[in-house]
């Protein structure tokens, strides 16, 4: 059972709160809404620059805290301690690979592939409208002042992975 705690909502009226996943894993969790909706309070539709925005949802029609904190305990709970260990994993040696990719004759690949697991944590995690789950790593001293994306698909498997 996902107890989540220190729930809030951010300035958009998302859900933004602490849990504790499988391993002792203590995090934040994000909902993301799925579109954008429309930060204005005025009914003007009308887009005088002539062109094509995105289509906006309006804010009293988005999940209320209940729902966004069902859909983020459901999501929450299929990650389990081997996934998330084996997808730690998975971006340790991803990462390492692509750094070194051009230097792998010359660079210790355990040392560095050792390095980086030491240094890597779950962070947080982003939990989408649909399910859809983001994890977030950090990674103090092999990556400084940047934050590891981890998309996972519907199996939890690594659908993309980038560093900002």
């Amino acid at each position: 059972m996902i107890d989540l705690d220190d729930i809030d909502t951010d300035e958009d009226g998302a859900l933004t709160a602490t849990v504790e996943l499988p391993g002792g894993r203590r995090v934040t969790v994000e909902y993301e809404f799925d579109e954008e909706f429309d930060y204005s309070d005025d009914d003007d539709d009308d887009d005088d620059d002539g062109e094509d925005d995105v289509e906006l949802v309006e804010r009293e029609d988005l999940p209320d805290l209940d729902t966004m904190q069902e859909t983020v305990k459901h999501s929450l709970a299929r990650l389990t301690e081997e996934i998330l260990e084996a997808r730690e994993r998975e971006v340790v040696e991803e990462l390492t690979e692509a750094a070194y990719e051009d230097d792998a004759d010359e660079v210790d690949m355990a040392e560095a592939l050792s390095a980086l697991k030491d240094d890597i944590t779950l962070d947080g995690v982003i939990v989408f409208g649909d399910g859809g789950l983001t994890l977030l790593y950090i990674a103090p001293e092999e990556y400084p002042d940047l934050i590891i994306y981890c998309l996972l698909d519907d199996d939890l498997e690594i659908d993309d992975l980038m560093v900002e």
